[in-house]
């Protein structure tokens, strides 16, 4: 992906915008799961952009139960997350095949950011409203994962937009559950 005229072109050609692969990710999953630096390539944006112009489903759900916007979570493609949550996602939303996941796979996009320390990810969806709060499948918070990875910048983050977290005092502020 991140051939914005290509992309035209096929769909210029009634290509269906949800067509999905065998793993049921349509383009919008693919563009979303694209890193924006990698090879030096960029555009991912404007191809998530024009997907969504002309109808991808923005909840569309893979057989993995992962939408694009937990998918551009994971990667830290924060163009494509504004863009998704401009499109009507929820920035909340869990994985799973209709968002009701059992516990062992309970992940929300606030929480795919913050594992793999994506700052600017974590700003946009904190912008967003993405609750703070919320637990993976072993009781872990944002914070948590933030701190498991040595994401200063992160847990910095996640401190100032929890109130009861940001609370606490230097030598306690972090959670039993992350010990």
């Amino acid at each position: 992906m991140g051939h914005h005229e290509a992309v035209e072109i096929l769909l210029d050609h009634n290509a269906d915008v949800d067509l999905a692969d065998g793993d049921g990710r349509t383009a919008l999953s693919v563009t979303a799961l694209c890193v924006p630096t990698a090879a030096g390539v960029k555009g991912y944006g404007e191809v998530a952009s024009l997907l969504l112009e002309r109808g991808a489903d923005p909840g569309h759900r893979d057989h993995d139960g992962m939408t694009p916007l937990l998918l551009a979570a994971y990667e830290g493609n924060d163009d494509v997350v504004e863009l998704l949550l401009e499109a009507g996602a929820d920035v909340d939303e869990t994985a799973g095949p209709d968002g009701n996941v059992p516990a062992a796979a309970a992940v929300t996009p606030l929480l795919a950011a913050a594992a793999m320390g994506h700052m600017k990810t974590v700003s946009r969806l904190l912008f967003w409203g993405a609750a703070v709060d919320a637990i993976d499948c072993e009781g872990r918070t944002a914070l948590c994962l933030a701190a498991a990875r040595g994401s200063v910048e992160v847990v910095r983050s996640l401190r100032g937009a929890d109130t009861d977290t940001a609370k606490l005092t230097e030598s306690s502020w972090l959670p039993a559950a992350c010990l």
